[in-house]
């Protein structure tokens, strides 16, 4: 019963970044968002399984001690603060999953955490603030350049589907993963702040057909897009290098243009 309940939060945590694509999107458009996603989400994820390692006892037990974890992660935290019916559909899809857990498709955790995040994550994201979002690729570049100087391995994972064990980075690494998490955390703020306050209006942000246009004027070449088609097949140089190329394509943006690119890509996280 342990195990299952490890692998439902894991589930649960990965599932904020690693579900968000959704099936209806074509795999072009998953791929291109894949470099700058999946950071958070499988990260935080591992930070839950060691939480939740020395567990035993029932299942209620197991339930309260996953929330108080949840409680704890970027993004996770602040929806579960903000969203009044959160927290009792997430200890009732932990408990189901627990004692039914699923077998074919998503874990309902999974499920849930994905309908929350597209419904309140990714919303607040594209209406943060644009120097925020700018702050949340800028924190993600920082870490990939240290990655790929320390760590290509772990650089590679965190494009692909996210570092699973943050604790064996070392400790500049850990500093700078919770400096973007942080960074995260501020826009999503910024973000629900403006919406509050009916201030989005003026906000541009690209659909995934402008978005892919601003990032070929950026710089991203037809082999890049390529690349981000078959990014499980790139080296670890290759993946982080990308990952650094399509996070740093708002920098090299007229203000104007800047911006909604940032949310954008911040959004996918």
């Amino acid at each position: 019963m342990e195990k299952i309940a490890v692998i439902v939060i894991v589930a649960l945590a990965a599932g904020a970044a690693l579900y968000l694509f959704g099936r209806t999107a074509s795999s072009r458009q998953r791929l291109t968002r894949s470099v700058a996603a999946a950071i958070a989400g499988a990260l935080a994820a591992a930070g839950v399984v060691f939480g939740l390692e020395a567990l035993t006892g029932d299942d209620t037990q197991m339930v309260d001690n996953a929330m108080v974890e949840a409680r704890t992660l970027p993004l996770v935290g602040l929806v579960l603060a903000d969203v009044p019916d959160a927290e009792p559909r997430l200890r009732a899809s932990l408990r189901e999953e627990i004692r039914n857990p699923t077998t074919t498709g998503a874990p309902r955790p999974l499920v849930l955490m994905s309908e929350l995040r597209a419904t309140h994550i990714v919303p607040a994201l594209k209406a943060a603030d644009a120097a925020d979002a700018e702050g949340v690729l800028a924190a993600r570049i920082a870490l990939m350049r240290h990655l790929r100087g320390t760590n290509v391995q772990a650089c590679r994972e965190l494009a692909l589907i996210g570092i699973q064990h943050a604790d064996r980075l070392d400790p500049q690494g850990q500093k700078l993963m919770r400096e973007m998490l942080t960074a995260m955390e501020k826009a999503y703020r910024s973000g629900r702040t403006a919406m509050k306050a009916n201030a989005t209006a003026q906000l541009p942000v690209p659909n995934d057909t402008e978005a892919r246009a601003l990032l070929a004027e950026a710089g991203l070449t037809p082999a890049d897009f390529e690349r981000l088609q078959n990014l499980a097949k790139l080296s670890g140089e290759e993946a982080c290098e990308l990952g650094i190329k399509l996070n740093g394509t708002p920098s090299r943006l007229p203000p104007d243009k800047a911006g909604g690119l940032a949310r954008y890509l911040a959004a996918a996280q």
